[in-house]
């Protein structure tokens, strides 16, 4: 059989990890320590080995680089969705050499140790072209495909508590979207297409103007499933 001699671009995984932190999406940054871009702020990223899987690769991508996932381990975090993002292949999107990245896109819900300890980021304070390599593009990319979601799917479940407040999950989206949304029109619809039930006991907030608590509610489906097609 003939052989044919090629050149290999090198495969990698970029990660574009999202929470909420104080009211805003937040994505996930480390500060890079070699060269190129050495001290610039950056997505989580590795080659990815011989012997190993994107998605073990992606862990690990996040465990050398943030420690996000030595904190999930050790039960001083929260579970984390990753699902696999898109492909970029510029030809010179490293200095390096050609490189392929693969890239992910995770939630997870803050905690305040986890936001206290790692590099979180508003995304509206990441100036365009800031970050290192495509980092901007992938980002980009990562939030259309967020917001996509947000709009058709349940994924704003992974941001939030197991029960949550109807104004808590309106900030998500709010923060998300980039826009204000009616508090009653958005409680109705939620709960008309069965993304939401109301659970039964009440917060321990105090309602306003001291009056009666407000009430709890929680996703009907414990994973990220499709609901109904632009229901926003």
């Amino acid at each position: 059989m003939e052989r044919f001699e090629l050149e290999r671009p090198i495969l990698a995984v970029d990660v574009v990890m999202f929470g909420m932190d104080r009211g805003k999406l937040a994505v996930l940054l480390h500060e890079r320590e070699k060269e190129p871009f050495r001290g610039a702020p950056a997505l989580p990223g590795v080659a990815v080995r011989v012997d190993e899987t994107l998605a073990s690769a992606t862990r690990r991508a996040l465990t050398e680089k943030t420690n996000l996932m030595s904190d999930l381990m050790s039960g001083t975090g929260n579970g984390v969705h990753i699902e696999q993002l898109a492909a970029f292949d510029a030809l010179y999107r490293d200095p390096r050499g050609r490189t392929v990245s693969m890239a992910f896109m995770g939630i997870i819900r803050l905690t305040p140790e986890t936001a206290k300890s790692l590099m979180w980021r508003a995304v509206d304070d990441i100036p365009e072209g800031s970050l290192p390599f495509d980092h901007n593009l992938i980002l980009d990319t990562a939030v259309s495909r967020l917001r996509g979601k947000l709009r058709y799917t349940n994924i704003a479940r992974e941001f939030l508590p197991e029960t949550f407040q109807i104004g808590e999950l309106q900030a998500v989206y709010e923060a998300i979207l980039g826009t204000p949304l009616n508090r009653s029109n958005f409680r109705n619809k939620l709960l008309k297409i069965g993304l939401i039930g109301q659970v039964s006991v009440l917060s321990d907030a105090v309602g306003q103007k001291g009056g009666r608590p407000p009430h709890l509610y929680r996703f009907t489906k414990k994973t990220v499933e499709a609901v109904e097609k632009d229901f926003l």
